[in-house]
């Protein structure tokens, strides 16, 4: 049975990304209901089939599947033809488990690293090293090799050590982590290329959501079925280059034009420019540290809410942890919510010490 919705279910744009027969680069400004927009277009796909070919939406996170999964369900439609979830369970699922057997590193069989059982491990490689921990040797894989994640230089000659003796040890039982999955997926997908044929006679549709943070592996490896799909298997590729945040970590905002000519098949592109969620001072605001040009114009109910934006250049380092507390002792007492209140740092780490001064303010109160 066709999807059908509510017309006042999605604007314009939102509807028009969803019926487009066509392959999609669509870039989605904060706030426009990507998600919802995203769910739509599942639905509407999933409504079309005409034979047993999957509809596959691949997301950054196990939470935002689970969370896309049940809102289609939601909807009433059969999700039988749907598989969903991360680049990483996509690799092991549909490349690493039928094909793992022509891999050399592979074929005698292999086992998904626990993330506490690595830590352990480059914990007690970084021991004989003065200096160095785990967090220090985090990594991702290119077509090419690895890059190395730390910002310190100077240490990477010995966090090159350590990882030496990590892929050893690794290899010696026969296990691999999450980027090593994305590697021998990509090394698959290289030099056998009948597996990216037989993938694209599976997949009618590939959806990717949070497009600014792939990496250029993981398009490599979902540009391969595209190309080999020769237009038969089309894609709907959705985020925001303004909103990339792990590029340290091997995240690329990769352009239209680049995805165009990796993929070998026509490309539209669309645009959700309505922000539902933010003030226009905000969204004002934003403009001023955005890489992407782009259009964003406020459409919620807060859009003309007199948001006040202000800059502290006086409070030192050592003291911004008792700030931020400050403020939300502050926010409280005047009466919101602490569900309405939000602290944003570029790592959780740096955010340690200020949960630890919240845990002593909730206690004392």
């Amino acid at each position: 049975m066709r999807f059908v919705w509510d017309p006042s279910d999605l604007n314009p744009e939102q509807a028009a990304a969803v019926t487009e027969p066509s392959s999609i680069f669509l870039i989605a400004c904060p706030g426009s209901g990507k998600t919802r927009t995203l769910t739509y277009k599942i639905a509407y796909e999933l409504s079309r089939r005409t034979d047993k070919r999957m509809v596959v939406a691949i997301t950054y996170t196990h939470r935002a599947a689970d969370e896309i999964q049940e809102r289609i369900e939601d909807l009433g439609v059969d999700t039988s033809g749907l598989w969903i979830g991360t680049i990483h369970a996509f690799c092991l699922e549909w490349i690493l488990k039928p094909y793992g057997i022509y891999s050399p590193e592979l074929a005698r069989g292999y086992r998904v690293i626990d993330p506490y059982d690595r830590e352990r491990l480059l914990e007690r490689l970084c021991a004989q090293y003065k200096g160095i921990t785990h967090w220090d040797c985090d990594y991702y894989v290119t077509e090419t090799g690895y890059q190395l994640g730390c910002v310190d230089t100077r240490k990477h000659p010995i966090i090159q050590n350590v990882l030496k003796e990590y892929f050893k040890e690794l290899s010696s039982s026969r296990q691999i982590d999450f980027e090593l999955i994305l590697w021998y997926a990509y090394c698959l997908m290289r030099d056998r290329p009948p597996i990216a044929v037989l993938l694209s006679r599976v997949f009618s549709h590939i959806l990717v959501d949070e497009y600014q943070d792939t990496k250029q592996i993981q398009y490599s490896i979902l540009t391969s079925i595209l190309r080999a799909g020769r237009g038969e298997t089309k894609i709907l590729i959705v985020g925001d280059p303004n909103q990339a945040i792990y590029g340290s970590l091997g995240g690329y905002a990769m352009p239209l034009d680049e995805f165009r000519a990796q993929a070998g098949i026509p490309i539209k592109e669309f645009a959700l420019s309505l922000n539902y969620r933010s003030s226009e001072r905000i969204i004002s605001y934003f403009s001023n540290y955005s890489v992407h040009a782009s259009k964003i114009t406020g459409a919620g109910k807060d859009a003309k809410f007199p948001s006040r934006i202000t800059y502290n250049q006086k409070v030192t380092r050592s003291n911004v942890h008792d700030e931020i507390v400050r403020l939300i002792r502050k926010s409280l007492d005047n009466g919101y919510s602490p569900e309405n209140i939000c602290v944003l740092a570029p790592q959780w780490v740096l955010l340690a010490s200020t949960t630890r001064k919240l845990g002593k303010v909730r206690t004392s109160s």
